[in-house]
This record gives structure tokens, C-alpha cells and sequence, in this order.
């Protein structure tokens, strides 16, 4: 509760309209510290510039031009918490066919939003402008001589309170099936396999899921501690009195905070291998730098590009309509990341179940007549 010399009235009265900065002070700075959890949130979205996000630096938006209050609700969500006040997505303003006009490029960009996020083209990066935390190994913390070290990005290696970290900018987002539901590891969840990486967060999707769509994600790695008897992931008492951050005492500290959840725990623990997929959400990039043709589909680097199927035309140039948007990209795509600006099978389709470039060997349900 608030301190009792504050005039609660006082305040109710004169609450005024929420700004990007209502929102961005807590959700900027989510887990801790600025860019932490969130791959496309971060201090940068108070002042964007367009290439940092379209929406906010470009357009000018609120974050409650989006996410609209209804009884009290907001809705939106990150894919790591459960829906409670509503879902958001771009459909809801752009519809499923978003890409207006007659050309032959919105007939093929529309079918793609069938099977693809819009982000998965519109944020072919995450963590612009701010490095954010992309591996946490509580294991190796209380250490209180180690001193931190900075990365190339100047964020510190390590922290005594929490261990090592490992920090990317610019980043390619992992890419999964996911139909809009996520499995999640709820506190008393008892693992089998403690050997295994586990999943703390997991896209639901597959090839074969007409619903599911290619979509972006960071993946926080992490190695934290499960009960090897009881199969759970242990949850520590971390500050205040008795706290970890007070005693350094591992033991005491997940007997405490069992103990608070009403868990049952072994007295026993090891460090084990976790991911969390959080969904890639803001961040979108201007449309003349989303990702080019030529580095999802890589026969489109070959002699033959769209009149594999097409037939020639003297109005069209192929080769340059499949490369369209690589000189703009170079704005956008900055330092170690330049390097994905000629690259080509970006989203890697084998590893999402194709046999290989779909303009070759057909979609997840069509199967092209020249393919193998």
C-alpha cells in the first residue's frame, strides 16, 4: 500500500492520459533492468526512430492506440503469460489479405499470410538499438570477488546476485510453427526428464497445423534448479530477510520458497537447461525493409527466379523484384547483422519441415507440378 500521508483522492482526480512512458517504465524494463525479457522491447521505443518501430516511431502511436481497454481490461498479451484480457494480432487491423493492389507480388505476398506471421517478414531482427538478455546461468552465482566484465554491447557478464549472462543486439529471431497457443511450465509441474532441455514456454504448432503459422521468437536460455527427486523446478526465496541475496545459501533458500508455493522439496538440487520462446511483437520494420524474397527462397538466386513459373515479361524485372528491398535494408540491418542482408534461406525451411525451398519442391499441402 501506498505511503498513508498520500492523498488517494487527491490522486484519483487527477490521473491524466497513459503515454508510451506509462507503459514503457515497467514493460521496458521487465526481469529487472532495461531490454531484459522482452526481444523487441526497451528504452529505444520511448523516442523511435521509423526503423525501430514503424507503428511508434513512424506513425506516432500510443501503446493504448493498440492495446484498447474494455471493463478494465487491456488487451494484449506476451506469449509467456496466459490470456486473460484479450488477444491482439495484425490481422485485427490489417486483415488477412493486408497486401493491397493489382500487382502479381500482393496476389503471392497475400497467400503467403497464410502460412506466415506478419512479423516473420516485417521483423527480420530483434533487439534493435539495445542488446538484450539472451542466456541467464543462475548456477554460477554468489560469487561476490568476481568482477563483471563488459561485452561488446557494454551490458556486464555477470552479476553476484543472479551469474552469467549473455547478451545479443540485432538478432535473428528463432523461427516455429505456432497456432496462437502455448504449452507452459506452471509452478508443481514435475519434469521427467531432467537430463533434457526443458521448456518453459513452447509455440503449439506444426507443419501439418492448417492454423499454425511461421512466427518469430527469442529464446531465453537459461540453466536454473530443479528437485531431482520430486521432478520440479524449484522456485527460490531470493530477497528480503532470509533471502538469497542475504545469506547465499542455495539450500535454505529453495526450502523457503517451496515451502511458500506448498511444495514439497527433497533437500536435494541440480542445475538443469531451460528455453523460454517469447514472441517476437513490436519492433516492425518500414515494408521497403522487411525481408527481400531472395533470402527466404534461395532458387530465386538462380538463373531462373520468378519465370520458373511466370512467363517472361518485358514490364517486369524479375531478378530485380525478387532482390527488392536490399539497398534499404542496409539502414536497417546494422553492424554483425549485415551480413544476413544476402543471405538466403533465412526462416531455414527444413528445419520447419519442407524438403527444401517450397518455389522447388511445393507449400506444406500443394505440391508444385515441376517439383521433385
Amino acid at each position: 500500500m501506498p505511503d498513508p500521508k498520500v492523498d488517494l483522492v487527491q490522486v484519483a482526480q487527477h490521473v491524466g492520459r497513459p503515454s508510451r512512458k506509462t507503459c514503457g517504465d515497467c514493460h521496458f524494463s521487465g526481469g529487472g533492468a532495461d531490454a531484459v525479457k522482452h526481444a523487441d522491447m526497451s528504452g529505444v521505443l520511448y523516442k523511435p526512430s521509423r526503423e525501430d518501430d514503424f507503428h511508434m516511431g513512424g506513425l506516432d502511436f500510443s501503446c493504448q492506440e493498440r492495446h484498447k481497454t474494455k471493463n478494465h481490461k487491456i488487451a494484449g498479451r506476451s506469449s509467456s503469460v496466459a490470456v486473460v484480457e484479450g488477444v491482439l494480432s495484425c490481422r485485427d487491423c490489417h486483415t488477412d489479405k493486408p497486401h493491397y493492389g493489382l500487382h502479381l507480388l500482393d496476389h503471392h505476398l497475400n497467400t503467403h499470410c497464410e502460412h506466415i506471421d506478419c512479423n516473420t517478414c516485417h521483423t527480420p531482427l530483434y533487439a534493435r538499438g539495445k542488446a538484450t538478455k539472451a542466456r541467464w546461468d543462475w548456477s554460477t552465482a554468489g560469487d561476490k570477488k568476481r568482477k563483471p566484465k563488459k561485452d561488446k554491447y557494454g551490458k556486464p557478464d555477470y552479476h553476484w546476485k543472479k551469474g552469467d549472462f549473455l547478451h545479443v543486439q540485432n538478432a535473428k529471431p528463432a523461427y516455429a510453427w505456432y497456432d496462437d497457443r502455448m504449452k507452459r511450465y506452471l509452478v508443481g509441474d514435475k519434469v521427467e526428464d531432467l537430463d533434457s532441455v526443458i521448456k518453459i514456454t513452447e509455440p503449439v504448432g506444426d507443419f501439418r497445423d492448417p492454423v499454425a503459422k511461421i512466427t518469430p521468437f527469442k529464446i531465453m536460455y537459461g540453466k536454473q534448479a530443479a528437485d531431482p527427486e520430486t521432478g520440479y523446478l524449484l522456485a527460490p526465496h531470493l530477497f528480503g530477510p532470509g533471502g538469497y541475496w542475504k545469506t547465499l545459501d542455495w539450500q535454505q533458500s529453495f526450502a523457503d520458497g517451496m515451502k511458500a508455493h506448498n511444495l514439497d522439496y527433497s533437500g536435494k538440487y541440480k542445475w538443469v537447461e531451460t528455453e523460454m520462446y517469447w514472441r517476437v511483437e513490436h519492433g516492425i520494420a518500414p515494408r521497403e525493409m522487411s525481408l527481400t524474397c531472395v533470402q527466404c527462397h534461395s532458387s530465386l538466386k538462380e538463373e531462373k527466379t520468378c519465370n520458373r513459373c511466370h512467363r517472361d515479361s518485358r514490364d517486369v524485372d524479375f531478378k530485380k523484384l525478387a532482390n527488392k528491398g536490399s539497398e534499404e535494408q542496409k539502414r536497417y540491418f546494422l553492424g554483425e547483422s549485415q551480413k544476413l542482408i544476402n543471405s538466403t534461406d533465412y526462416l531455414d525451411f527444413k528445419k520447419l519441415g519442407y524438403k527444401g525451398d517450397p518455389i522447388v519442391f511445393g507449400g506444406r499441402f500443394k505440391k508444385l507440378l515441376f517439383g521433385n
